[in-house]
């Protein structure tokens, strides 16, 4: 019976603090080619940091490291500040430790003409959360960008727990 408790106790925590989804909203012509990040809230360490690449249009729900593919199955992961990153391939007993640790908190993105693979002349979207952009030292972020093309947002609402970013034509 004690054993059981702990266990429900131990599967009840884990709910209370996890990663929250990561909803990409693309309503635009182009590609995103970003750099994703999350990092735990406390000390911005364990961080995890991938590339994805989301077509035009992409409407996408990430739950979590393990569930990113087909967008990225390759995370570098750190757990200290001065130590070297641990590559790890999705799905990875690694990623479900750190998920309930992290929140998705950065994003380094350009749009993408998906016909000339070039860029339309946005400038280089560095979006994220404002907590974390200060104390984790990842220097410039903003939670709305409007570029020449196109405008981006991002945001997180702590009653879903779920992060947001999302594209919009300017």
């Amino acid at each position: 019976m004690k054993k059981i408790l702990t266990l429900i106790t131990v599967i009840l925590f884990s709910f209370s603090f996890s990663q929250g989804k990561l909803y990409i909203k693309n309503y635009s012509d182009y590609r995103l080619e970003m750099r994703i990040s999350a990092a735990s809230a406390n000390n911005c360490y364990p961080y995890a940091i991938a590339s994805m690449s989301f077509g035009p249009h992409a409407d996408v729900e990430i739950p979590d490291f393990n569930s990113s593919g087909p967008y990225s199955t390759s995370w570098a992961v750190k757990f200290t500040p001065t130590g070297s990153p641990i590559h790890q391939t999705a799905p990875s007993g690694i990623l479900s430790t750190i998920s309930p640790l992290t929140r998705w908190n950065y994003s380094d993105m350009m749009t993408v003409d998906p016909n000339t693979n070039q860029s339309p002349g946005d400038p280089r979207f560095k979006m994220g959360d404002p907590s974390f952009i200060t104390s984790c030292g990842y220097g410039d972020g903003e939670t709305y960008v409007d570029g020449n093309f196109t405008d981006v947002f991002w945001f997180y609402i702590a009653s879903e727990n779920a992060t947001f970013l999302v594209v919009q034509p300017s």
